[in-house]
């Protein structure tokens, strides 16, 4: 994993926070902008907001203030958190597989660094301090947001960084996957089936049975269909 240093010279203010007990995810919300973009947009005189890293589309990580510094992002949090900025192609929300697989990575060495249980209130949602509706994909669609109303995107991103850490840096640019193949049962009307393993990919066919399907590798909330025919985003699945 690969970590730019673009450091801010606004809205940065220099406080290195005396505890970190959670690091907060976030959305851009500012659909296919990039990265960079959205660093140069904190980096302004006209507007008090920042934050310690940005993941963009494909995966790659800004870091506009070091993470033991406090940055303008998470409202009466911003005294113990690190806080992730996400980008994201579309107004769902849903992350790309890379920015997915970035997300884990990043927030498991982060918990790693700072001794923090991920399962355990060590990795929090704005939602969760302020009720705003951020990060979108991992708020509750009853709420306003696009996960199901169990949390299924939010719980299976929380376990996906547990796993990661229980990995260990040797596996830290390795995708997550499912050791063996397992079904789920498709719970919307029409699902889409991509190339890869997130929205950037090419939509190659969709599912409109509510059928069961076998599913042999997971990356990330996405999951690739024993029969070839692509991946599947498994928020809109259930486990059987």
């Amino acid at each position: 994993m690969q970590i730019q240093n673009a450091y801010l010279t606004h809205n940065r203010p220099k406080t290195r926070r005396s505890r970190t007990t959670a690091i907060a995810v976030h959305w851009v919300a500012n659909p296919n902008s990039t990265a960079m973009a959205n660093r140069n947009y904190f980096n302004t005189t006209s507007r008090a907001v920042s934050s310690n890293y940005i993941i963009g589309l494909q995966g790659e990580i800004l870091c506009c203030i070091p993470d033991e510094e406090t940055s303008w992002c998470t409202n009466e949090a911003n005294s113990y958190t690190v806080s992730v900025e996400c980008c994201h192609p579309d107004w769902t929300g849903c992350f790309t597989g890379k920015t997915y697989t970035s997300l884990v990575e990043l927030t498991a060495r982060l918990c790693q660094k700072y001794h923090l249980d991920p399962q355990n209130g060590g990795v929090i949602r704005h939602y969760d301090v302020t009720r705003k509706i951020c990060p979108k994909w991992f708020v509750p669609a009853s709420r306003g947001g696009s996960d199901t109303n169990d949390e299924r995107h939010w719980k299976q991103f929380l376990h996906d960084v547990a796993r990661q850490m229980q990995r260990g840096s040797t596996a830290i640019s390795t995708p997550a996957a499912e050791p063996d193949s397992y079904r789920v049962r498709v719970t919307v009307d029409a699902l889409r089936i991509r190339k890869g393993a997130g929205t950037s990919y090419a939509i190659t066919g969709c599912i409109r049975d509510k059928g069961v399907y076998t599913i042999i590798k997971t990356h990330g909330n996405w999951g690739k269909l024993k029969s070839g025919a692509g991946w599947i985003c498994l928020g809109y699945c259930r486990k059987l």
